[in-house]
């Protein structure tokens, strides 16, 4: 269980992800953390307010008396029956595959209501906006209810799956596991003896005071498939009730995170292009739809990228290329998520290309790894151009989020801890949307997940002289990974005599492509112009 007690090691407000733990969770996850709210920055009566917060109505921060935690709690009391209530949180900056879930809880009102008031702890795909997303049994993958009397049930859609009846004047602890991968299982350590477990694809898994919820099996219950199609889609969690039932209740000591348990295929993966080595299909992405796949590394820590290549390709072409490498903090994500970027490029007759690099969640790797193989990718792609149809010296670079932290550094000279020597030409240009730039122990975001290297590997404090042309775009209401830092590197660029442009994108957060249609557009079209001014535009000259 996470207490009060285990938080005051240290919070801080870590990864622009949420309230999180400094130092190892009970969880024994050891996953990214996207929220680990104690309630106890808040004043009495106020209303918890952080950036992963949605929505939140008739919730607010009370004196818990020790009932379920030492200290502050969040008050989930909707008696006022002309409204719900609700405290929805998306977690992260983008849908997940899987979730790691676990609160403390306690009836706060066991005479109110009936036996069907009840407040609802609900999954759902991930989806900005303030509008209610998880008050309907329709749009989430599963709801936990809490029944004012006696009774706690897992629901999928119509159907209650497993129930409990509980001491409604006692507390309790529930921990869940989402995995919503199709084919691949999830193995997680068992609360009861921590013992390892698989839990199946697309299902979820409830422990109720390290117990089992009814007599469910560790492999976990399927979800509402009408709301999982995807291996990518959850992401939105929290509580909501009805509108005609009284319910309260008292929660507190929320913790969310990605955990870091192996993912296992339980079908073959398939792909396309050339064939990848032994090892990379154990670890590496395999196949993207409309891609190639190549290795472009073959040791232990073999890896693939994906080429996707423009109508009428030839080897002879001498094409532009554009290496686009996908974000999500160093810890999650794979090439799926660029492969719209390398595609778009392949559409303007360039060369697109998305590799895929270790992370934390498949490799259990640091972000010195993910800067290693960044490099290794582009000099790969550089070393290869004559087989590629590529100019080596017209190849774009790009990425969004962590994927610019490690795009820049293909374009900075010195070679950074953990990589080898820089790749032997320089990127054409860089495109940077929402990138982390500054990784610095004083100003900069993540650093403690550099440890000693958070400067080093600080673009901001690293780059030199003779840069490839950039382009920023970035958010002025980022949150998570700070505008300023975008400000700040564009001034050193042009203070050292390098081309640099920054476009602030007036709306959205961190993530503001999919919080506004119209700068997906936008992006695009000051992409084709920014490229057609460094001449990768047109591909063929």
């Amino acid at each position: 269980m996470i207490t009060k007690a285990t938080a005051a090691l240290g919070i801080v407000f870590a990864l622009g992800f949420g309230w999180q733990l400094s130092g190892q969770t009970s969880s024994d996850q050891s996953g990214q953390v996207f929220l680990h709210e104690t309630f106890e920055t808040y004043e009495a009566a106020s209303v918890p307010k952080v950036p992963q917060l949605q929505r939140v109505e008739l919730t607010t921060v009370v004196d818990g008396a020790e009932k379920v935690g030492a200290g502050k709690v969040a008050r989930f009391d909707d008696s006022d029956t002309s409204k719900g209530g609700a405290m929805e949180y998306n977690l992260g900056s983008g849908p997940s595959s899987t979730l790691y879930l676990e609160f403390d809880a306690i009836n706060n009102g066991p005479d109110k209501g009936d036996k069907s008031s009840t407040v609802i702890f609900g999954v759902g795909p991930w989806g900005d906006g303030r509008s209610l997303a998880l008050n309907s049994k329709a749009k989430r993958a599963f709801g936990f209810e809490m029944y004012q009397q006696k009774y706690l049930k897992l629901r999928i859609g119509d159907d209650p799956v497993a129930e409990l009846k509980y001491d409604v004047a006692a507390k309790f602890n529930v921990k869940i596991w989402v995995n919503d991968h199709d084919s691949n299982s999830l193995s997680y350590k068992r609360p009861d003896n921590g013992e390892a477990a698989t839990l199946k694809p697309d299902s979820v898994v409830v422990w109720v005071n390290n117990a089992l919820l009814d007599k469910s099996t560790s492999t976990g219950h399927p979800m509402l498939s009408a709301v999982t199609a995807g291996d990518t889609v959850v992401g939105r969690v929290g509580l909501s009730s009805s509108s005609s039932k009284i319910a309260d209740f008292l929660f507190d000591n929320l913790h969310f995170e990605d955990p870091t348990g192996e993912a296992k295929s339980t079908t073959p993966a398939s792909g396309s292009g050339s064939k990848p080595s032994e090892s990379t299909e154990k670890r590496s992405v395999n196949g993207l739809p409309g891609a190639e796949t190549m290795v472009y590394r073959e040791d232990e820590n073999a890896m693939n990228l994906f080429v996707f290549k423009p109508e009428g390709w030839q080897a002879s072409d001498k094409r532009s290329a554009f290496v686009y490498f996908f974000g999500g903090g160093w810890t999650k994500g794979d090439p799926q998520k660029s492969a719209a970027m390398a595609a778009w490029a392949a559409k303007h007759g360039m060369v697109g290309i998305a590799p895929d690099y270790r992370t934390k969640s498949r490799f259990d790797t640091s972000p010195l790894e993910s800067v290693a193989d960044s490099r290794a990718a582009f000099a790969w792609v550089a070393e290869h151009a004559s087989e590629l149809g590529i100019d080596p010296n017209r190849i774009a670079v790009g990425g969004t989020s962590a994927g610019g932290h490690v795009a820049i550094w293909t374009a900075i000279e010195k070679s950074p801890p953990g990589s080898s020597a820089s790749p032997k030409v320089k990127p054409a240009a860089v495109v940077l949307k929402s990138a982390v730039t500054d990784t610095s122990p004083e100003t900069g975001y993540a650093s403690k997940r550099f440890g000693d290297h958070a400067l080093a590997l600080s673009p901001i404090h690293q780059v030199d002289s003779q840069m490839p042309p950039t382009l920023i775009f970035h958010a002025a209401f980022d949150d998570l990974v700070h505008y300023s830092t975008a400000v700040t590197l564009h001034g050193k660029l042009e203070s050292t005599g390098n081309d640099c442009e920054l476009i602030s994108v007036p709306v959205g957060g961190h993530n503001f492509t999919s919080d506004s249609s119209e700068w997906k557009n936008k992006i695009n079209t000051k992409l084709e112009t920014f490229f057609n001014r460094t001449s990768l535009l047109p591909a063929v000259q």
